[in-house]
Formats: structure tokens, sequence, C-alpha cells
């Protein structure tokens, strides 16, 4: 958990959506119905011990919450499988976050996570499959991804159950919040209190001083600015500790193909490390390249979350490969790095090695 939230007792959980504690109730179990209702679940249903398993593998536990909130649902298995982490995505609207999102869980899928020690299996299959088909199967299609739509209530986009290299399950559970409803929506600024991990995405169009980019940022109808809106807002937001924001955090400079070129760029383009074991050697030179690369051109309010994080790594990632035209990628969708910041993180929560302290030992490069 954060800083922020006090010691849970066992068998309790925060719930994604509210951040009031919950715990495994078996008289507030329902099922989704094929018109996305959500009916009682009998519990007699969960008499038989081969059914058991299976239907509750399904099922939902309605969350009370503060009495203020939308009547929100939590998957069963998101309740009884470990200390749940949740990872948010901040950036402005357009900032490529969505495809990031996307293409990382598309590499845990596909077994991006295995070199390093981590397994995986989907919180809720239906929601699965749902973010496979119209996410993952569209974006390989050379299809773009429709922008985040406007919510005033947090809900995780996919979560997926992770199997640590300690053999300890716990759910992830990975939120994309847009830009624009962080700016003027105060209970999406108070769900972040509970967050665990935040992966902030810097569109190089909006802060890179480079020529080059003049013409995409013409084409894309955007200026530079001196910082992220969506960045100052979050970490204005949350509570620090010794002067710093006490959550597992990584800084992408986001659309790197943009930049495939450009020196530091072009070497950790050319060397993907997504299926490599982890090493914080190269976690740390990575870093010191993106903020050197920041540094030299972008204003200083993008480098901001490293700044006040204490635990921050920095990163180059192409979730696509190139940029779309009329909605579609003509060259098709090619992703390059995206790994990277998730397994960072991960890192940092102690899911890749027994030791957390160590996992997190190159955290600031």
């Amino acid at each position: 958990m954060t800083q922020s939230t006090a010691p849970l007792e066992p068998g309790q959980i925060l719930c994604p959506y509210c951040l009031e504690t919950v715990r495994y109730d078996e008289a507030r179990l329902f099922r989704r119905s094929e018109t996305l209702q959500y009916e009682r679940l009998d519990p007699s249903e969960l008499t038989n011990p081969l059914k058991r398993p299976d239907i509750l593998r399904t099922a939902f536990q309605s969350c009370a919450g503060d009495g203020t909130s939308d009547p929100h649902f939590v998957p069963v298995p998101y309740l009884t499988n470990g200390r749940p982490l949740t990872v948010a995505m901040i950036g402005a609207s357009g900032s490529g976050k969505s495809h990031l999102l996307t293409q990382m869980v598309a590499a845990v899928i596909d077994g991006g996570l295995k070199p390093y020690g981590v397994n995986w299996q989907s919180v809720n299959p239906a929601d699965h499959s749902q973010f496979v088909r119209e996410r993952v199967a569209r974006l390989r299609q050379g299809r773009q991804l429709e922008a985040t739509g406007q919510t005033s209530f947090a809900e995780f986009v996919e979560a997926l159950l992770l199997t640590g290299a300690d053999g300890q399950v716990r759910p992830v559970a990975f939120f994309d919040l847009g830009g624009e409803d962080l700016l003027r929506t105060d209970s999406l600024l108070r769900f972040l209190l509970g967050v665990d991990a935040l992966i902030f995405v810097v569109d190089p169009l909006l802060a890179l001083r480079m020529p080059q980019l003049d013409e995409p940022r013409r084409q894309a109808q955007l200026t530079v600015t001196g910082n992220d809106p969506a960045f100052e807002t979050v970490l204005d937001r949350l509570p620090h500790s010794g002067g710093y924001l006490n959550v597992a955090s990584a800084l992408v400079v986001g659309k790197a193909d943009l930049l495939r070129f450009e020196p530091p760029v072009d070497r950790w383009l050319t060397d993907d490390a997504s299926n490599t074991t982890f090493d914080p050697r190269l976690l740390q030179e990575e870093s010191r390249d993106a903020y050197a690369f920041l540094r030299r051109h972008a204003a200083p309010g993008w480098l901001r979350p490293f700044d006040s994080a204490l635990r921050c790594t920095l990163h180059f990632a192409s979730a696509t490969g190139g940029s779309a035209q009329d909605s579609r990628f003509p060259h098709g969708v090619r992703s390059r790095r995206v790994l990277g910041p998730l397994v960072s993180v991960l890192a940092m929560c102690g899911m890749l090695t027994k030791d957390a302290k160590a996992s997190s030992a190159a955290a600031r490069g």
C-alpha cells in the first residue's frame, strides 16, 4: 500500500474504486448476466466442491463503499489472492498512454514477464477477453485506439493475477486515467491516494523543443508546453513523506519512434530488453540517459515526477512504432520497450525478488 493508507487487518484490502476497506463476504456475491446486469448469486450454488472454484472465478462482490460513490462490484479473485497492486497511467489526452498500457498488458499475456520469474492469469476471464478483443486485437490489426472517455469514477481497464518470483499471487489492476478528467474531477484525485504505482507518460510533441518534431506537432495541432498539467495536479495532491512522494513511479518518454535516430534514444530502441532478466545496472543507465535527454530538450517541469518521487525510474518506449493516419497505422504496429516501466514498478513493489529492498535499489538512477 502507499504511505497514505493505515495498516489493514488480516483479510482486508482497499477497494480499488472507493478506497474503503473491504473483505471477502459470500453474503454479498453477484454474478454478471449476458446483458451486463449484476444478479445476486445464490450461496447454495457454492456447495459443490467441483463447481465452486469456477463459479467464484467469474463472480463479483458488491462494495458498500462510503455511501457517496457509485455502486460498484469487485471481482472475487481480486479479493482472495494476496495484497492487490494498483498501477495508474498518468498523462495528457493524446500522449499515447492508452496505447502504451495496451501493449504493456499484451506483452505480459504473451509471456513477457516469464524471464523475470512472473506468471499471469486473468482476474476475470470475461473482462480479460473484452480487453484483448477491444484493445489488443484492434492494435494488432493496425487500428488506433479510441481516446479515453470522460469519467468521474475510476475503474480499472484490466486486472491480472501475477505470481511473483517469491511465489506469492497478487492481483494487479491497471487504471487508464484521462488527463482532463484528473484536472476537473476531485474524486479521481482522491482515488489516487490509494494507488501503489504511477506511470507518467511524456508526449514528445508537447515536451521536446526539437525542430524535427515541428511537422508532426503541426499535424497534431499541438504546441510545446512547460509541463503536463496532469503530472502537476497529481504530484501536488498526493501526500509526501520527508519531502518525497513514496509511491513506486516510472517516467516514460513515449512515442520514442519519433526520436529513433536521436542519441541516446536510438541505442535503447535498438536494444529492446523486454526479454532479458532484471538488470539494475541497465535500468540505471536508461534512467540516466532519459533524464539527461529530457533535461536537454524539455522544460524542467517535465522532470518533476522524478524530482518529486523517492523511487522513480526513467524510460524510452514506443507503443506503436509509428504515427496513425486516419485512425490507422499504415505500416502496422510494432512496440518497443513497453515492458520496461512495468518491470521497474513491479521490482520496486517486491515482485521480482524475495527481497523488496534489493529490487528497489536501482530506483533512482
